[in-house]
């Protein structure tokens, strides 16, 4: 049995690779972006405001990954359950 894929676009961004990582992957670009962030806010001569505007950014980006993060744990789970509900075959 196999999951339909969550968040599937018709059209341009379907073709798009990048897109596909950024469903796939959302922790990982998340962590990338952080790292980026702490980055560019140590060595780069930017104003404090930007500075702030982009962890706050982060911070809303986080909240997303951790929901999306969030579904497909759920969706797992709900597939083991019914799995396991389901009897033996011989």
């Amino acid at each position: 049995m196999t999951m339909p894929k969550r968040g599937r676009h018709r059209g341009q961004a379907e073709a798009h690779p990048l897109l596909e990582v950024l469903r796939e992957h959302p922790a990982r670009v998340y962590s990338i972006a952080a790292a980026a962030v702490a980055l560019v806010a140590e060595y780069v001569s930017i104003p404090q405001e930007t500075v702030l505007a982009l962890v706050a950014a982060l911070l809303g980006a986080g909240e997303v990954t951790q929901r999306v993060e969030n579904s497909k744990t759920a969706e797992a789970f709900a597939l083991l359950a019914k799995v396991a509900a389901q009897p033996p075959q011989r």
